[in-house]
């Protein structure tokens, strides 16, 4: 067969390849250009077979696309590829291994600079900094890596690290000149400071730092009367500085001396440049050196004082024996106001948003519980159950006799929203969010679920919801700036367990009918055509002040099977369901196999005392944790299931000790009785993950070699019942041993009559070929059965063991699945009718 390039790099390239049985999943095609000289390209074909048909794909293991507006020059052992400054479109680039999948690295060059130290081109998801160093200067560009579309290649964006944007009526120029546009910005010393002055005017402004975010400092200007506003946005792979005109309210602070005696000095604190207000006046203020520390220092008459300007304040001190001066800080708007006065009422209307108030409405919203089923009506079946409900905690009844008592309270949703003339409260709290998986035969019945504390620890604590957020905001007639005084968001620890089988349902309940395959296509190639200028330029939602805004860590076990639910394992498009993630795991030499308890652990979210658009900080939240999350995805090479999971030892073990140590510490700052609770739960879990640990890698390790077993058998079958039974988590220790005492008899049985049945039904299905292979199967099904039985009983063992020392009890489903009948009607839930219907099943 014959492949035309067309127009690539203005020219066609000719590549040949011969199609026959036996393929490899993915080989090189190297492509020739026969112009005045020889050029080539190499590029890859993706065979993947469904059914009859075999699908070639055609691909580039990498676009590059260059934003620099330098030269740019990659490197890679046998590879070396020029990029033009002026090249607009991408660049394909490939490896010279024949192994595309293994661990491979480029250096880069721009302009004069020498070369980069090796990197990865494999991280996607990631953003980074490359340093290229030249003679007098050090060059940094800004990498993303993203995937494409369709899987196969990953999007390789430079940019430039540093980017000036002018967003103002006026004609500036630092290093370089620049009109109502966005330029790159190439430092040439490392000081991190940086000034502007007007085209024509002689004197520049002071410096400023534009290494450090900022989100409006304003800049003194002689030849301006307001100045001009500096805006610094820093992410881990750029950083762009931008300008914008001197608007009202722009000023750092506005100093009020409404006192009839004496002068008002203040300065920039540190500094020698001091300035007069005389009583009666007003004026603004804007940093001397915006280098330099950020306060402002006071006197009057023989008192003086400092302040940092973030937050609301108050304060008094004596003028003379009859007569006491009061300052307040507070905000009008974005600017805030320093006022001294010596008119007690003035002051009172200044703190009065600041005093806490009676509210003037209320509304209580408390929800018992809430469901939502999800139906397929293709295939008439429920796939999934998705509950809030009300907490359930555990008491026990210790006289006249030691049983346990399960008492219900705390509905599933409670919500409590207050407002009065200058505030707003609100505090939501979810109890439990649970998600079933419904499908027959499912590795996991629960999908998703808060993890509990352990029993003994949840029956002298109260409980805490799942999800817990607390918002108090203030605000008031005359500014169009709200003030966030408190955003709290607590979210307990959850976890996470998927099977393919449920994935590849849930993909194919909202996958639309029509493909938008051209679509995410041309969202890749849209990529060449965004210019610098970031979406937040364009942000117009209001600004608003956070004095406080938390999101707590979050802590994420994640569970993840290959192994798909009863009738769904037969069909050959199940794996296209994580085809995705099992090509990105290939990028990055891996291959995706079972995960079991593999725990993420992303850290908290926290700004204090600063100005955002709401948008803004939303996007740098998500931003915050899902490139957390993404990076330690690729710790998934140390969870995989078959080297037994070290990354949960190594986890269990640490846990134990950090929490020994953490928890208490939490505990005091809530009162001594939460002290003495944490540290309960520190020596618990010092001893419980202690032992836990390594009876689960024992657990998981003797596991996998079951599921060896049991493969080797080649009974889908004897697999699948495998499967449900290893699914299925027994209560308490006891549990453990009784499962796998009925796996080794059931190993013991299976193989001794599979010698009989397996031919019997071999014949059944294929006549004398399948006669012949059910003869095989049973053979091995004698020797491998018994041994996988004993396998699986010493891995139900150690996961006893486990469950015992780490003192945590299984999550049971809601409900049973939705009976559907035949006429595909849904109907409401009828729990006696499923349990009919499945008594009638077993018989």
């Amino acid at each position: 067969m014959e492949l035309v390039l067309i127009k690539y790099q203005g020219k066609n390239w000719n590549g040949h390849l011969k199609i026959h049985e036996g393929m490899p999943e993915f080989f090189p095609v190297c492509f020739t250009c026969h112009s005045a000289t020889v050029m080539t390209v190499d590029l890859y074909i993706h065979i993947r077979r469904i059914g009859s048909r075999m699908i070639l794909s055609v691909f580039s293991p990498y676009w590059i696309i260059n934003k620099t507006s330098r030269i740019l020059q990659y490197r890679a052992e046998d590879t070396h590829v020029k990029h033009p400054a002026d090249y607009r479109d991408i660049v394909l680039f490939s490896f010279k291994k024949k192994n595309i999948f293994s661990k491979n690295k480029i250096q880069l060059c721009i302009s004069t600079s020498t070369w980069s130290s090796s990197f990865s081109l494999d991280t996607v998801g990631s953003y980074g900094c490359v340093r290229c160093p030249a003679n007098s200067m050090e060059y940094l560009v800004g990498v993303s890596i993203k995937m494409s579309s369709f899987n196969l290649t990953r999007i390789v964006t430079f940019t430039p690290f540093y980017t000036i944007a002018n967003k103002s009526s006026l004609e500036l120029e630092s290093l370089i000149s620049l009109v109502l546009q966005c330029l790159p910005f190439w430092p040439e010393n490392s000081s991190g400071e940086l000034c502007v002055r007007v085209v024509g005017s002689e004197s520049a402004s002071k410096p400023f730092l534009y290494q450090v975010p900022d989100n409006g400092t304003l800049l003194r200007l002689e030849e301006l009367t307001g100045g001009l506003l500096v805006e610094v946005n820093v992410s881990e792979h750029s950083t762009l500085i931008s300008f914008s005109d001197y608007h009202e309210g722009a000023a750092p602070v506005l100093i009020v001396n409404h006192t009839s005696w004496d002068s008002l000095r203040y300065k920039q604190s540190g500094l020698q440049e001091e300035m007069e207000l005389k009583p009666k006046q007003v004026c603004l203020f804007a940093w001397t050196d915006p280098t330099k520390t950020r306060k402002l220092a006071w006197g009057y008459s023989r008192s003086f004082g400092e302040h940092d300007l973030l937050k609301d304040e108050c304060g008094q001190f004596p003028y003379n024996a009859n007569t006491q001066i009061h300052w307040v800080s507070f905000l009008d708007g974005r600017q805030r106001v320093l006022l001294f006065t010596d008119d007690v009422a003035l002051v009172s209307k200044a703190l009065q948003a600041e005093e806490l108030e009676q509210p003037d409405q209320e509304i209580i919203l408390s929800i018992h519980s809430l469901g939502l089923s999800l139906v397929n009506n293709e295939n008439k079946k429920e796939i999934s159950y998705i509950g809030i409900t009300r907490y359930k905690v555990p008491m026990e009844m210790r006289l006249p006799v030691r049983c346990s008592i399960r008492r219900n309270f705390l509905s599933g949703i409670h919500v409590e929203f207050k407002q009065s003339p200058h505030q707003r409260s609100l505090r939501a709290q979810l109890y439990w969010l649970q998600v079933d998986n419904q499908l027959p035969g499912s590795m996991f019945p629960v999908v998703f679920h808060p993890v509990a504390p352990p029993k003994s620890i949840a029956l002298d604590s109260e409980p805490k919801p799942f999800i817990d957020i607390s918002v108090i905001t203030r605000f008031n007639e005359y500014s169009k700036v709200l003030q966030f005084k408190y955003f709290m968001v607590l979210i307990q620890e959850m976890a996470l367990k998927i099977d393919q089988g449920f994935l590849a349902a849930l993909i194919d309940f909202f996958t639309p009918s029509t493909d938008p395959e051209d679509e995410r296509q041309r969202q890749d190639v849209d990529a060449l055509n965004t210019e610098l200028m970031e979406t937040s330029l364009t942000d117009l939602s209001m600004l608003s002040f956070f004095e406080l805004f938390h999101i707590s860590p979050i802590k994420l076990h994640l569970s993840l099977s290959l192994a798909s639910g009863g009738e769904t394992s037969d069909k050959g498009g199940e794996m296209i369901a994580i085809h995705s993630l099992n090509l990105l795991l290939k990028s990055i030499g891996a291959t995706l196999t079972d995960v079991d308890d593999l725990i993420f652990k992303l850290a908290y979210f926290e700004i204090k005392y600063q100005f955002y658009k709401r948008d803004q900080l939303m996007k740098r939240a998500v931003r915050h944790y899902s490139e957390q999350f993404l990076k330690q995805m690729y710790v998934l090479v140390l969870g995989l299931d078959v080297l037994g999971n070290p990354f949960g030892l190594i986890r269990g073990l640490s846990e134990g000790v950090e929490a020994f140590f953490y928890e208490p510490f939490q505990g005091a700052v809530q009162g001594p009785e939460e002290f003495a609770e944490g540290f309960v739960i520190g020596v618990r879990s010092l001893l419980g993950h202690t032992v836990g640990g390594a009876a689960g890698v024992v657990s998981r390790i003797t596991g996998s070699v079951g599921k060896g077993l049991a493969a080797i058998t080649m009974d889908k079958e004897y697999q699948q019942k495998r499967r449900e039974e290893m699914g299925r988590q027994p209560r308490d220790f006891s549990g453990s041993l009784a499962k796998g005492g009925k796996g080794f008899l059931r190993g013991v049985v299976g193989g001794v009559t599979g010698i009989i049945t397996k031919p019997v039904e071999g014949a059944k299905k294929e006549g004398a070929a399948g006669f012949f292979k059910g003869i095989g199967k049973g053979l091995v099904g004698v020797v491998a059965r018994p041994t996988g039985g004993i396998v699986d009983m010493a891995s139900s063992t150690f996961q006893g063991i486990q469950r015992v020392a780490e003192s945590t009890e299984e999550v049971p489903s809601l409900r049973p699945p939705r009976f559907i009948h035949e006429d595909g009607i849904i109907r409401p839930y009828d729990r006696g009718e499923k349990e009919t219907n499945k008594t009638k099943a077993l018989l």
